[in-house]
């Protein structure tokens, strides 16, 4: 059979940068910094941290926005990217007049020159970020995905060869700048028609119900790990924080795929069907299948294999994350079942709700770490878990309520997911009490057994086929640019 190259609005692209986006970030960071040494590594994450921390805010403002808007126009566009790129000079100068403090902060002078590499590069990824949303709009995964897939083996080199040069932290910063540049050039060379300079605050009026919240709600998002991270040092020894931060950051880099890859495919989904509820129920169903399918084994696997995992990663005296991931594992399967319920809110012009759930996500965790005082590994993961026993109940509710659906029903579209984690979940301990072996074997043995066994009973709970979210075809894309109004 001869092999075809998917079509550039395929499910299959999502797929592949989202999968691809984890190994290279896992890869980048190990390889550069094997190379470079702890001490480099942590000034060159000073500086890169700073720069991402800032990006984020123009690079996300528009985007959701350019996607849901019912009639958009060229005006829309024009405007959004001019903005955002104005943002993202704005940031960038804030960036660069704060490089000092940074340095004095971390006691290391360097870190200086390497925040005013990077300043520059803010309004570079304000822009990508926000044609992105047009490409989104059009569902045009391809040359999405093509930003990643492309950029980031690109940057990995690039990191590298000044590693092996003895150049240090710069390594992790030029790194950054080929990605960041890469993704700026093919957005400006792929896009047609590409946005040009215009600012028309009518129109971003009209784009603000969206952008605001949204970018509201990001930097809740953005802060909130901190925040609970700087409270939890107030109240347990830094062994214990470190031990926990660990673990709940092994959880959180598996899961980032599983957010990112539904989330790309719901959002243009679901928008572009505003005015169709019915089939806008019908097409959150297949994704919040789809969801369940990709999360659920992601965190049952993790919590069942967290022991072996993190011996082998981090060493025995590592043992407490193991029950720290071991908790928030478990707890977080409850936060994949209900769907992505940030493109409905924001499909259905409730953006404001997004924010209001990024706040209780904040408020949660810290509440609960008020009142139960934890001492150990484990019981900072029950407060870090409080958000999953409380906000996924309450999301169900409300996302079923605005698709006039059962949760019977969704019950249904989740069912194969559930079943086939169950059955994965029981070969992994059959596997795991059947042998004596050391960790590293033990983890290879159940994860392949156990990625087998979900594979056979999920392609047999789905009758055979693929999800229905794969398989399905997408609405067709709204035309991303009208004439401008006179």
């Amino acid at each position: 059979m001869r092999f075809r190259i998917p079509g550039a609005r395929s499910p299959s692209w999502v797929l592949a940068e989202s999968v691809a986006g984890a190994v290279f970030s896992l890869l980048s960071m190990l390889a550069i910094g094997r190379v470079i040494g702890p001490d480099a590594t942590g000034v060159g994450t000073i500086a890169i941290a700073a720069f991402l921390m800032v990006e984020v805010f123009s690079a996300v403002l528009f985007p959701d926005a350019l996607v849901q808007l019912p009639g958009l126009e060229r005006r829309h566009s024009d405007s959004a990217a001019t903005a955002a790129v104005l943002l993202g000079v704005a940031l960038g100068v804030g960036l660069a007049a704060a490089a000092p403090l940074l340095a004095a902060n971390a006691d290391a002078p360097e870190v200086t020159w390497l925040v005013l590499a990077l300043a520059p590069l803010v309004p570079l990824s304000a822009f990508a970020g926000t044609v992105s949303g047009l490409l989104l709009r059009e569902q045009r995964f391809r040359l999405l995905s093509l930003r990643l897939l492309v950029g980031q083996p690109l940057a990995l080199g690039a990191g590298l060869l000044l590693a092996s040069h003895g150049h240090g932290a710069w390594a992790m910063v030029v790194s950054q700048v080929v990605a960041t540049a890469a993704a700026f050039l093919l957005m400006v060379l792929c896009s047609r028609p590409s946005p040009r300079p215009r600012l028309d605050l009518g129109a971003l009026r009209e784009l603000w119900p969206v952008a605001g919240p949204q970018v509201a709600g990001v930097a809740v998002n953005v802060g909130r790990y901190r925040i609970f991270l700087l409270a939890l040092g107030f109240v347990v020894p830094q062994a214990l924080l470190a031990v926990s931060h660990f673990g709940f950051r092994l959880l959180d880099a598996a899961l980032g795929v599983v957010w990112q890859c539904t989330g790309r495919l719901a959002m243009p989904r679901l928008c572009a069907l505003q005015n169709d509820r019915e089939a806008m129920a019908e097409a959150y169903g297949d994704l919040a299948q789809f969801q369940a399918l990709l999360g659920l084994p992601v965190c049952a696997g993790i919590a069942l294999t967290a022991p072996d995992m993190v011996d082998v990663l981090l060493g025995p005296a590592w043992a407490g994350t193991a029950e720290a991931t071991r908790v928030v594992g478990l707890a977080a399967m409850a936060a994949v079942l209900h769907g992505d319920q940030s493109s409905l809110f924001v499909a259905t012009g409730q953006a404001r709700r997004n924010f209001y759930v990024a706040v209780a996500a904040l408020l949660l965790p810290l509440a609960a770490l008020a009142v139960l005082r934890p001492g150990t590994p484990q019981e900072v993961s029950y407060v870090w878990s409080a958000q999953c026993l409380v906000l996924p109940p309450v999301l169900a509710f409300v996302v079923l309520r605005e698709l006039r659906r059962s949760v019977w029903w969704l019950a249904r579209k989740v069912a194969p997911a559930v079943v086939a984690t169950a059955i994965m979940a029981l070969v992994v301990l059959l596997l795991q009490n059947a042998f004596m072996m050391p960790p590293l074997m033990r983890l290879l043995v159940t994860a392949s057994g156990g990625a087998a066994a979900y594979a056979a009973a999920a392609w047999a709970a789905l009758g055979g086929r693929l999800p229905r979210a794969l398989l399905t075809s997408s609405p067709a894309p709204r035309p991303s640019q009208q004439p401008s109004r006179a």
